[in-house]
């Protein structure tokens, strides 16, 4: 051999070398891995499911003292071997075989990598992160072609924490589920290994928060904003569709509340947006899926994916089913100007509507419920005509005509956008006879405020419902020189029963329903056995406090002008919001409602309705 072969062949073994030794030599096997920074720290086992621990900040504040991992070993411990690359680099290794990782991790600040190499040797493993919903009602926020498969780019949502953006080197879907069943309580994201058609796979989480900006956002008491301006959006991932939280109920009643916030929602990742989010939602309605709400829903979604099945307790779709489909479909058009899908869609979207306005059984302007609303009526045994199931709403609803008000004005502007002339009449003659008969039906010149609603006997049922008296303001379905004493009234008579606490949220009603009025007797539910409701006062829909529609309020006392007011409620609210205090358990309750006094009576643990307040706490949103 020349000198020159030899002395070249020396350099290629000592450039090999050096390329290798510090993967082949350097490498620590270890049985576990930590990783912390600023914004999230995570812990890797060699055991599987691999992922012991993670916790997230967005906003790089250090707060990472909460675990969210359900851990539990499967019990399989023969597949990997955990090697520490660096510092900021870990490997999986298929046991007996050190020359190929098939997992790599590398950390950054504010990001992670994991890339999958394809082994023909084995059959692909995914790295599989397992929430606890006790913990944190994870959900990840993406386009999703069929049940539990969420395609990237997408946004792994962390409510009170913040927001991982996922994107990937290869168009693919991770696989993606929530459960709530036999106490199994957990929300799952599994990231597919590569395989012989991908054979290269690499994921990157950036850590992000993703919200409208103003001037001042960046101050201390806008943290929870920053963090939690995602928070309505909550896919559930076995019905492809926003629900309460990943693992609860659709509400068709709720999803109007999603495309208000959608419109305002900056890009969530590359090009997917919120609408994108509400765009596959309000499809799934449309093409005939039941949700919570609507005629024939029941849950057994949860087992079977059958949501059709007719539900007996049900009598009618509720109320403000129909209207909140309706805005949502017309808010998507609006924001998306996508003319095709609203050329595609008008024909479902109108029977929607029409539908709706059948139930203006007596010709006045306003919808009637098939429930009497009769204080202590026989029909009591039917659920109530709106979101407040537990309370008796029937016949006349101040609240879900008032969301048809807003639901006939949106088809208005999209008959116009779509040349439809007729329709535009048509909804026109329902805007104005509803808004005509709307105040003088429902305010009681007793209190000074609207009634809830007026039943079929003609008796109006009043007990100060601050949510209703704030959405037909936000609608202008209260004249301007009635506004401002509406509102005075109301605050008025908080002042005077004592509640002051808005970190706690709003109360629906500021005094007692009477049991004759309230639908569910059951103490739990806030229900009492005294006839004036006061045992249970308080409790849940009964007066409880709660971050729900408090974005009306908010929007009604500023357009009273109740500058004051409107401070120490977004005050409060941002508080509330700030230290967690509307997610999670208290013992066996959850903290979605409470007492005056801050005792939780809620359920769900997460109820994302609530959170449209966020929107109203921008002081730019008009």
């Amino acid at each position: 051999m020349s000198r020159l072969r030899l002395f070249m062949k020396n350099i290629w073994i000592i450039l090999i070398f050096q390329t290798v030794a510090p993967t082949l030599f350097a490498a620590q096997r270890v049985m576990n891995f930590e990783y912390h920074s600023d914004y999230y720290s995570i812990q890797l086992v060699d055991v599987a499911p691999y992922v012991r621990s993670f916790s997230v900040d967005a906003l790089g504040k250090g707060m990472l003292s909460k675990n969210i991992i359900k851990w539990k070993e499967d019990g399989d411990t023969t597949k990997f071997e955990l090697l520490k690359l660096s510092e900021t680099e870990v490997a999986f290794h298929r046991k007996g075989n050190l020359n190929k990782a098939e997992w790599t991790f590398r950390f950054e600040k504010r990001k992670f990598v994991m890339t999958s190499t394809f082994d023909p040797q084995n059959i692909p493993t995914g790295i599989n992160f397992i929430f606890d919903k006790h913990e944190n009602h994870t959900t990840l926020l993406g386009l999703m072609p069929e049940r539990n498969k969420t395609q990237l780019p997408a946004v792994l949502h962390f409510p009170d924490m913040g927001t991982f953006q996922i994107s990937a080197n290869q168009l693919i879907c991770v696989n993606y589920d929530a459960n709530r069943k036999n106490k199994s309580n957990y929300i799952s994201i599994e990231f597919p290994g590569a395989d012989q058609a991908q054979k290269t796979i690499q994921y990157t989480l950036n850590c992000a928060s993703v919200y409208p900006t103003f001037p001042g956002v960046e101050a201390e008491k806008f943290d929870g904003y920053r963090r939690n301006y995602l928070n309505i959006f909550q896919v559930n991932p076995r019905l492809q569709v926003i629900a309460n939280n990943s693992c609860s109920d659709p509400c068709a009643f709720t999803l109007f509340l999603s495309s208000m916030l959608a419109l305002k929602t900056p890009p969530l990742v590359d090009k997917l947006t919120a609408l994108d989010l509400l765009r596959m939602s309000i499809e799934r309605y449309l093409n005939g899926m039941k949700g919570y709400g609507l005629e024939g829903y029941n849950s057994d979604w949860e087992t079977t994916g059958n949501i059709a099945k007719p539900d007996t307790l049900k009598h009618d779709s509720y109320l403000d089913s129909y209207p909140s489909l309706v805005i949502s479909a017309c808010n998507y058009i609006k924001g998306s100007n996508n003319l095709k899908w609203a050329q595609k869609y008008y024909p479902a979207i109108k029977f929607w509507m029409d539908d709706q306005m059948k139930r203006d059984h007596n010709n006045n302007g306003l919808v009637e419920d098939k429930r009497s609303g009769n204080s202590g009526a026989a029909d009591q045994t039917l659920r109530p005509a709106n979101w407040w199931d537990t309370i008796g709403f029937g016949y006349e609803d101040a609240f879900s005509n008032a969301i048809t008000y807003d639901a006939l004005n949106l088809m208005i502007l999209t008959a116009k956008r779509l040349n439809k002339r007729d329709d535009v009449a048509m909804y026109t003659r329902y805007a104005l006879k509803l808004k005509d008969s709307y105040f003088k039906t429902f305010y009681n010149p007793a209190t000074g405020v609207l009634a809830g609603w007026k039943s079929k006997d003609g008796k109006l049922h009043d007990y100060y419902f601050l949510y209703v008296n704030s959405m037909a303001i936000y609608y202008n379905l209260v004249p301007k020189n009635k506004i401002k004493g509406i509102m005075n009234a109301l605050w008025k008579k908080m002042e005077e029963v004592g509640f002051h606490d808005f970190s706690l949220g709003v109360p629906g009603n500021i005094v007692s329903i009477r049991r004759e009025d309230y639908f569910h007797h059951d103490p739990r539910w806030g229900g009492g056995e005294e006839e004036d409701g006061s045992d249970a006062f308080q409790r849940y829909e009964n007066g409880g406090a709660s971050l729900n529609w408090s974005y009306f309020t908010l929007k009604a006392l500023k357009k009273a002008g109740m500058t004051k007011a409107f401070e120490k409620v977004s005050d409060g609210l941002l508080a509330g919001i700030n230290k967690g205090d509307f997610q999670g358990f208290c013992g066996l309750m959850a903290k979605d409602w409470k007492t005056w006094s801050g005792e939780c009576w809620g359920y769900e643990g997460f109820l994302c309705d609530g959170y449209l307040a966020l929107l109203a706490l921008n002081p730019q949103d008009n």
